[in-house]
């Protein structure tokens, strides 16, 4: 009964454009239950119905707690329908503005994800994503490193995905010292089981290439890493301070 009342507000305020609508859900519940909303059709692939609900929180609650997470969500909407000039620009201006100290690994791992994606596309066109992977990085490590928030679901996620970006860019040593950090830092945590498995993954193709290798099957590996390349200009921000301005 609650999910067919929220359908019914969405698709009101979204038409109708009028906050007067009564719907039963107290004013100051709206923007988590829309929250809610985004993201259970985000998470079904329904990018349009997800843009809608995340739309109405990011432009009519700008001052609730739950107006960065829509952001983050209406950014990934834009990404999922290709439309990535938005998408940055979301994310650019989360960056500048004044955030709750605590959600700022989170956006910073929203903006390493734009470029994660950036570089999967690179890849597959033309077989060079090093440059986007390598920013990527970058700013998952600014989450990591990020002194004003204790997030670990963020912080843990982001040295992950750290190490996933060293396998695709076939660095393993460094891949597996990321996921090694993971399991060392994050104990308990969903991305250090992750991490683990990841780890043995690695060391068992690298086990079966050396075997084959030693057979005669494959030739010797004369690959070595990427070598280190130029980083595009980062988003200049503000610095977030713990005196900064919360949004209540």
């Amino acid at each position: 009964m609650r999910y067919l009342i929220l359908i019914t507000l969405i698709f009101l305020i979204a038409s109708c454009g009028k906050k007067e609508v009564r719907n039963g859900i107290p004013e100051n519940e709206k923007p988590s239950e829309l929250l809610k909303y985004g993201d259970q059709f985000y998470q079904n692939g329904d990018y349009e119905n997800a843009f809608r609900a995340y739309g109405i929180v990011y432009y009519d609650y700008p001052s609730s707690r739950e107006y960065i997470d829509a952001a983050i969500g209406l950014s990934k909407c834009y990404g999922a329908m290709q439309s990535y000039e938005k998408q940055f620009e979301i994310l650019h201006n989360l960056l500048r503005e004044n955030l709750i100290p605590t959600k700022v690994p989170g956006v910073y791992n929203a903006v390493a994800e734009f470029y994660e994606r950036s570089a999967g596309i690179s890849e597959q066109l033309t077989g060079e994503g090093t440059n986007d992977y390598k920013t990527a990085i970058t700013y998952y490590t600014k989450s990591i490193q990020y002194p004003n928030s204790d997030d670990l679901d963020a912080k843990s996620f982001a040295q992950f995905k750290i190490g996933n970006l060293y396998e695709e860019m076939k660095d393993y040593p460094k891949a597996i010292g990321a996921y090694e950090t993971t399991l060392n830092t994050y104990q308990g945590t969903e991305w250090a089981l992750r991490a683990e498995q990841n780890i043995l993954d690695i060391q068992e193709r690298m086990r079966r290439r050396a075997e084959y290798q030693q057979s005669g099957m494959l030739p010797a590996d004369t690959t070595t890493a990427p070598p280190a390349q130029t980083l595009p200009t980062p988003i200049q921000t503000n610095p977030v301070s713990q005196d900064s301005t919360n949004r209540q």
